[in-house]
C-alpha cells in the first residue's frame, strides 16, 4: 500500500468516527481553536451538558450511580445519553475514542428501563451502567484495530469473556478507546487514530497502552473503563489521569478475547482490569467477573472464588522510595512521603523495603517483550507501509531475535529471579512487629507523573511487577504543584536517571495528577484491595 493509500485509510476511519457524533453535540470552533492545556473546565463551560447531565456524569462513582439507577431516580437512558454526550465532547478535545455505538447503547438502555419498569427488578448488579472498553478487547460488532492501519475495518464477531460477563450483569457498551500502534508504548498514538491527549495537561501523555481509557475516564467521559496491562498499560493511564486502577495477577480473570490472540510471547502474560473513580468500583467489577466463573470459559483462569478480606486497622506496609535505577521526580517523592506520614498517623506499620536488582529485571523483561525482535507486529505495519511511531521504533532498534537456546535460558532466568524476589519479600518478616512478611508494598507509580509526547520513559516501576506477575493497585494522592521544584543537589546515577532528571520542570507538569502504587502477592487480589482501602482511607484523612 502506498503512503497516500494508508493515509487515505486512516482519514476515512477518522471521518467515519466523527460522523457518529450528533451534530448538536459538536463544540464550536471558537472553543476548539483556543483550548487551554487543562481542558477539564470546558465540560462545564461549553454549555452542551445540561445541569442534570453534569450531575450524572460527575457523580461520586459507579456504586453511587447504580444506587440512583436501581432506585429509578435516574433512568438507564438518561444516564447513557449523558455519558455518550460527555464522551463525544471528550473526543473533540483529547481524542480518546476509536469506535462509537451511541445508538446501540440507547437501545440497550431503553430495553433495560423497560425490563425494570415491567419486572420491578434489575437485570443484574450493573443494570444500566455504561462501560468503555479498550480497542484490543473484542466487543461484538465493534472495531478492533490495535492501532494498526491494516486493521482499520476489522470488526469483532464475538464478545471477550470479560465483556460477556459485564453485559449479563446489566452493563451497557457505548464506546471503545484508543491505544498506541502495537500496544507496546506508554503513550497513546497511532497513524490510524492520531494522538490521545491528557485532559489535565494536553502537552503531556495520557499514558499507554490504555491511554484512551485513562483520558476518557479522567475527564468523566465514562463511569468506569476496562483496560489491559502487560507492562504498565492499566497503571500508567490510571496514574497520569488521577484514577484508581488494578493490574490483577494474569491468571485471576479471563483475558480470552483480547489482542486478537497474539502477544508474541508467553512468559509475561497480559491481564485485564478496571480503571475508575473509587476502590469500591474496582472491587465491584472484579466481583462480577469472578461470579461469572470465567474458568468455565477460559482454561488459563485460576478457579478461585472471590473471598472479600477485612480492611485492616493496622497493616504492615513496605515502602520502596525508589528502585535504585531512576530517581522519581519531586512530586512523586512528595506523594509517597505524604502517604507514609498519613499511614503512620493512622496507626499502620511502615517498613523500609530495599529494591532487589530492578535494573536486571528490566533487562529480562525487555527480552521477553520482543523475543522475535517484533516480527509479529512488524508484519501488520508492513502490510500498509505506515511508519512506526517513535516510541515503538526505539524499541525495535534495541530488540534482538532470540534463538531457542537463548529463549530457554531466559525462561530459567525469569523463574530464578521470581524465586529470589519472593524470598526477598518473605524476608521482610524479620523487620515487622508481627513476625510476618509485609502485607503490601508502597512504591511510586512511575518516576514521573506523566511525560512529554514521544518521549521514551523508564518503565521499571511498572514492568517489574509484570515480570513477577504481582497484582498492583494505583491510588490518587495529589497533583503537581509549583513548589515541587527540581532538586539542584541531586546527582543522577546513570544516563537513564539523567534523562529523567533533565525532563522535569514543575511548570511543564502543571495540573497533572500524582498517584502511588500498592503491590501485593500473586493471586491475592482480595487482600491487596483490602489493604488498598486502608491506605486510601488514610490518604483521604
Amino acid at each position: 500500500m502506498s503512503a497516500a493509500a494508508w493515509q487515505e485509510t486512516a482519514a476515512a476511519a477518522q471521518a467515519e468516527l466523527k460522523s457518529k457524533i450528533p451534530k448538536d453535540w459538536l463544540l464550536p470552533e471558537a472553543i476548539l481553536s483556543s483550548k487551554p492545556r487543562n481542558v477539564i473546565p470546558i465540560f462545564r463551560s461549553c454549555g452542551l451538558l445540561t445541569g442534570r447531565e453534569l450531575e450524572i456524569t460527575e457523580v461520586e462513582d459507579c456504586v453511587a450511580l447504580l444506587e440512583q439507577l436501581h432506585s429509578r431516580k435516574w433512568s438507564a437512558l438518561e444516564v447513557t445519553v449523558a455519558f455518550c454526550k460527555r464522551a463525544a465532547i471528550a473526543q473533540q478535545l483529547i481524542n480518546p475514542l476509536m469506535n462509537i455505538d451511541f445508538e446501540g447503547a440507547r437501545k440497550r438502555a431503553m430495553d433495560l428501563d423497560d425490563h425494570l419498569n415491567k419486572q420491578g427488578k434489575v437485570v443484574g448488579p450493573l443494570h444500566g451502567l455504561p462501560i468503555s472498553f479498550k480497542d484490543l478487547t473484542d466487543v461484538k460488532g465493534m472495531k478492533i484495530t490495535l492501532g494498526f492501519v491494516a486493521l482499520a475495518d476489522h470488526v469483532s464477531e464475538t464478545d471477550a469473556v470479560a465483556v460477556q460477563s459485564l453485559r449479563e450483569a446489566g452493563a451497557i457498551v457505548y464506546c471503545k478507546t484508543t491505544m498506541p500502534q502495537t500496544g507496546m508504548a506508554l503513550e497513546t498514538i497511532s497513524n490510524l487514530w492520531g494522538r490521545t491527549l491528557n485532559p489535565f495537561n494536553t502537552d503531556l501523555s495520557s499514558g499507554g497502552s490504555s491511554g484512551g481509557e485513562g483520558a476518557l475516564n479522567g475527564c468523566h467521559g465514562a463511569p468506569i473503563g476496562i483496560a489491559t496491562d502487560i507492562g504498565g498499560s492499566i497503571r500508567a493511564p490510571a496514574s497520569f489521569n488521577g484514577l484508581y486502577g488494578i493490574r490483577p495477577t494474569s491468571r485471576r480473570f479471563s483475558y480470552k478475547g483480547n489482542a486478537m490472540g497474539f502477544t508474541g510471547q508467553a512468559a509475561i502474560l497480559s491481564s485485564i482490569g478496571p480503571i475508575g473513580r473509587s476502590l469500591r468500583d474496582i472491587e465491584l467489577i472484579l466481583k462480577v467477573w469472578n461470579a461469572f466463573e470465567p474458568w468455565n470459559y477460559d482454561p488459563v483462569v485460576a478457579p478461585i472464588k472471590w473471598q472479600p478480606a477485612p480492611v485492616p486497622t493496622k497493616a504492615t506496609i513496605g515502602v520502596m522510595y525508589w528502585d535504585e535505577v531512576v530517581m522519581p521526580h519531586p512530586p512523586m517523592q512528595r506523594a509517597v512521603q505524604m502517604v507514609v506520614d498519613k499511614l503512620k498517623a493512622a496507626g499502620h506499620e511502615i517498613i523500609d523495603f530495599k529494591p532487589y536488582r530492578h535494573r536486571e529485571a528490566w533487562d529480562l523483561t525487555f527480552k521477553h517483550y520482543y523475543p522475535t525482535a517484533g516480527s509479529n507486529v512488524k508484519e501488520f505495519i508492513e502490510r500498509t507501509g505506515e511508519p512506526v511511531i517513535p516510541a515503538v521504533a526505539k524499541y525495535f532498534d534495541r530488540a534482538k531475535m532470540l534463538d531457542v537456546h537463548e529463549l530457554t535460558q531466559l525462561f530459567k532466568d525469569q523463574r530464578q529471579y521470581q524465586t529470589e524476589y519472593l524470598a526477598h519479600w518473605i524476608a521482610t518478616k524479620t523487620q515487622t512487629s508481627t513476625g510476618k512478611p509485609i502485607d503490601a508494598l508502597l512504591t511510586p507509580s512511575m518516576a514521573s507523573a506523566s511525560f512529554p509526547h514521544d518521549y521514551l520513559p523508564w518503565w521499571g516501576y511498572l514492568s517489574q511487577w509484570n515480570l513477577l506477575d504481582y497484582p498492583c493497585v494505583i491510588l490518587p494522592v495529589t497533583s503537581v504543584k509549583p513548589e515541587d521544584t527540581k532538586d539542584s543537589l541531586y546527582t543522577p546515577v546513570n544516563p537513564l536517571d539523567q534523562e529523567t532528571y533533565d525532563m522535569y520542570d514543575p511548570e511543564k507538569f502543571a495540573d497533572i495528577p500524582v498517584c502511588v502504587q500498592l503491590v501485593g502477592r500473586n493471586l491475592q487480589e482480595e487482600q491487596l484491595v483490602a489493604v488498598a482501602m486502608a491506605v486510601d482511607e488514610a490518604i483521604k484523612q
